[in-house]
C-alpha cells in the first residue's frame, strides 16, 4: 500500500506551486526557468511544468528552503 503523501505527489509541478513554496512570485520562478537555473518544459499551452527531482535538484544547489510547506507533498523521496 502507498504511503499518502506519495499518492498526492505530483510527477510534475507548476510554477504556481514552487512560487508558494518558495515565497516567490511566478515571475521568479519564469526567470529561473528562462535563465536555465530551473529545468522545465513547456506544456502546448504555454504553461511550464518542472519535475519533482529537477525541484529538488534546484532547492539543494542554490540552498533554498521552501516556506510554509509540509515537504511530504512535493516528493515521496529526499524533499
Amino acid at each position: 500500500m502507498q504511503k499518502l503523501h506519495e499518492q498526492w505527489a505530483p510527477e510534475f509541478i507548476s510554477v504556481g506551486f514552487i512560487a508558494k513554496h518558495c515565497g516567490v512570485s511566478n515571475t521568479t520562478v519564469l526567470r529561473w526557468i528562462n535563465t536555465h537555473q530551473l529545468p522545465a518544459f513547456k506544456l502546448p499551452g504555454g504553461h511550464f511544468r518542472i519535475e519533482r527531482t529537477d525541484f529538488s535538484r534546484f532547492l539543494d544547489k542554490y540552498n533554498m528552503p521552501i516556506h510554509g510547506a509540509q515537504l511530504e507533498k512535493i516528493s515521496p523521496g529526499k524533499l
